[in-house]
C-alpha cells in the first residue's frame, strides 16, 4: 500500500515538474517572441526615422538648389538679357537713322553666347532626367563635357568605379551627392579662378571617393583653422 502511495505521489510530483516546466518553456517563447516584435518594431521605427531624415534632406537640398538657381538667373542671366534688349533697341534705333552696322552685332552674339553658357550650367543644376535614367557617373561625365564647351576652359574625367559598385547608392542618395558636386564646382570657379578641372571617382577602403582636381587658388590649412 506504501509503495502504491509512494508511486502515486512519485507520479504527481513528476507530472508537476513536467507541467511547470511546460508552463517555463511557454512563457520562455512568449518573451522571446516579444523581444523579437520589439525588436523588429525597433528596427522598422529606425528605417522609418532614416527615410525621413532622407526625405527632410532632400528637400532641404531641392530648395537650396531652387534659392541658388533663383540668385543665378538674377544674378547672372537678368543682367545679360537687360544689356542685350538694350542693344537691340540701339540698333532699331540706329537702323532707321540709316547709321546701323551689322557689325555691332558681333558683341550682342558674344553676349548671348554667354547668356546661354550661363543659362546651360545652370539646368545642370535642376533634377537631370539625364541623371535618373544614367545615374552618377554618366552625369559627371556629361557635367565635365559642358566645361569642356566652354571657352578657355579645360576638363577631364576618370572613373574607376564599376556599376555594380555604384549600386550600394539609390537614385536619390546619387541625386545628393551629384547636387553636392556641383556646389564644390561652382564655388571652383567662382573663388579659386580656375580654368582646368579634373575629377577622378573610385572606391577606396570600402569607402566612395571623389578626388577633384584644380589649378586655380588653393585653401591652406591655416585659412581653415581660421573659419573652424
Amino acid at each position: 500500500m506504501e509503495n502504491q502511495e509512494g508511486l502515486v505521489f512519485s507520479i504527481v510530483i513528476g507530472s508537476l515538474f513536467v507541467f511547470v516546466l511546460i508552463i517555463i518553456i511557454i512563457l520562455f517563447v512568449l518573451i522571446s517572441q516579444r523581444k523579437l516584435l520589439l525588436a523588429d518594431k525597433k528596427m522598422k521605427q529606425i528605417e522609418q526615422d532614416k527615410q525621413v531624415q532622407l526625405f527632410k534632406a532632400a528637400v532641404e537640398a531641392e530648395e537650396k538648389q531652387k534659392k541658388i538657381i533663383a540668385r543665378n538667373l538674377h544674378d547672372e542671366i537678368n543682367p545679360i538679357l537687360s544689356v542685350i534688349k538694350f542693344s537691340l533697341s540701339k540698333h532699331r534705333i540706329e537702323y532707321k537713322k540709316g547709321v546701323f552696322s551689322p557689325d555691332s552685332l558681333i558683341e550682342d552674339a558674344k553676349m548671348l553666347d554667354k547668356a546661354i553658357e550661363s543659362i546651360n550650367t545652370i539646368c545642370l543644376e535642376l533634377i537631370p532626367t539625364f541623371l535618373l535614367q544614367f545615374g552618377l557617373i554618366k552625369s559627371l561625365e556629361d557635367y565635365i563635357r559642358s566645361v569642356q564647351k566652354i571657352e578657355g576652359m579645360a576638363a577631364e574625367f576618370q572613373n574607376k568605379i564599376s556599376d555594380t559598385q555604384l549600386n550600394i547608392f539609390d537614385k536619390q542618395e546619387q541625386l545628393n551627392i551629384y547636387r553636392i558636386c556641383l556646389e564644390i564646382f561652382n564655388n571652383l570657379f567662382k573663388h579659386s579662378n580656375c580654368n582646368y578641372l579634373k575629377i577622378i571617382t573610385e572606391i577606396t577602403n570600402d569607402n566612395f571617393l571623389i578626388e577633384i582636381n584644380h589649378n586655380g587658388k588653393g585653401v591652406t590649412n591655416e585659412d581653415i583653422n581660421k573659419y573652424t
